[in-house]
């Protein structure tokens, strides 16, 4: 019985370890901006998330100004 309560204990603190307090998993930070009036987002620099959002916009990024040079050739 006292093997199963550990485990169980071990499982519950691993969902909570994986869920980042910072962006609650999503990813992206968002915060007012007062000086711009305006909700600034950004990927959270804490947690695997943040990291594969931040890859995927790379992506993005990178296909885009590929497009962009065979197009102007």
């Amino acid at each position: 019985m006292a093997a199963a309560e550990k485990t169980i204990r071990t499982e519950a603190r691993e969902k909570e370890a994986a869920i980042c307090r910072e962006c609650l998993g999503t990813g992206v930070l968002a915060r007012w901006s007062e000086v711009a009036y305006f909700e600034d987002r950004r990927t959270c620099p804490r947690c695997e998330a943040g990291f594969v959002v931040d890859s995927k916009i790379g992506d993005i990024v990178r296909r885009a100004q590929l497009e962009e040079r065979l197009a102007g050739r």
